[in-house]
């Protein structure tokens, strides 16, 4: 996906590592998370402060060189490149004012930004809840890896991402922190609420394409990618795609790279890297786009071998509408939208050019 400057003048982007691992601090002094502010780094140019962690949301305030601004806690959103270095991190720094990461200049000893939690909350801290006990932390996702330590009950623990793994306690969430260490969540206690949290190793969320020719362009190399792996028609995949993540713009699409809603099954391992609920239904979280479209190209492969109708493949409209005669969900105009797409965008070129 393209990405919109925030810049007048962009500057090359700088690598730089994650937040510097440990125990959160305590929160004093004008800037919750410094206790001074911290300093914009633009390069002379501006940079934009925007409703949400993302280059496409609201603009509210433009920052000049040199500005300081109070960081309240961090997001994770759009990877931007900055003057500073490139990353996903967006910090809040007002109610629904949002900062990229990428242009501020953190003091040689960075501390740990804790993670936002849903406005109007800010900073959330995790805690172990062992009952008294210790947690032990271990070099993989379950409790048969090896133990790498422990930590007291009550610790305050700076999380990375999350991960499913082995179940414990009913929970199959792991939360990873520095070093590639886990705790089970099911002993972690988050106070005042539980924040939005990135899955380790997946892409940043991803501003929906400005148009629909960008975005079966972008939509075009998974597809075909997934249709070769698995046998089905490209297009009815592109369209498909469309059709449940309204063209990239649904939530599930742009933070979790689900772009045909997906929800997870209620009794089988997730699939992808896990599942988050959106409203009232779990949906699965992918590493990209690309797993996504494969998923769901196994998935039609699936129904199609059920349907008994792998030959129509190579006729998408025909391919979409025996999967609806076999019971395919959407309703009973499903297959004649998924057809109405597939004619208006002209996608079966999608097909002939596997």
């Amino acid at each position: 996906m393209p990405l919109l400057l925030l810049v007048a003048l962009p500057a090359p982007a700088v690598a730089a590592g994650p937040p510097r691992a440990g125990a959160l601090p305590g929160a004093a002094g004008v800037d919750p998370v410094t206790g001074t502010g911290v300093r914009v780094d633009t390069d002379g140019g501006a940079v934009t402060v925007r409703s949400g962690p993302a280059t496409d949301r609201r603009a509210m305030a433009s920052l000049g060189d040199d500005a300081r601004v109070a960081v309240r806690c961090k997001v994770w959103g759009e990877r931007v490149s900055g003057t500073q270095r490139r990353t996903a991190y967006w910090m809040r720094v007002g109610t629904g004012r949002y900062l990229p990461d990428a242009f501020l200049d953190w003091p040689a000893a960075r501390p740990e930004v804790p993670w936002c939690g849903a406005a109007p909350v800010d900073a959330v801290t995790a805690r172990v809840a062992a009952g008294g006990s210790v947690l032990n932390v271990r070099g993989e996702p379950g409790t048969g890896a090896v133990r790498l330590g422990t930590v007291d009950d009550g610790q305050a623990l700076a999380v990375r991402c999350q991960v499913t793994g082995q179940p414990v306690a009913g929970s199959g969430t792991w939360l990873r922190l520095s070093g590639g260490r886990y705790v089970a969540e099911a002993y972690v206690r988050w106070a005042p609420q539980r924040p939005w949290l990135p899955w380790c190793g997946q892409e940043p969320s991803r501003t929906p394409p400005v148009s629909s020719r960008e975005f079966v362009t972008t939509a075009a190399g998974p597809a075909r990618a997934a249709a070769r792996a698995h046998g089905v028609p490209a297009s009815v995949l592109v369209a498909q795609a469309v059709y449940a993540s309204d063209w990239g713009r649904a939530e599930a699409a742009r933070h979790d790279h689900n772009y045909f809603g997906t929800a997870c099954p209620a009794a089988a391992p997730p699939g992808g890297l896990g599942c988050r609920k959106y409203g009232a239904t779990a949906l699965r979280a992918y590493r990209g786009p690309a797993d996504s479209f494969l998923d769901q190209a196994r998935l039609l492969a699936a129904e199609a071998r059920d349907a008994a109708a792998p030959a129509d493949a190579a006729d998408p409209e025909r391919f979409v509408r025996v999967l609806q005669a076999a019971g395919h969900p959407g309703g009973s105009r499903y297959a004649d939208r998924i057809v109405d797409l597939i004619r208006r965008y002209d996608l079966r070129r999608l097909d002939r050019a596997r």
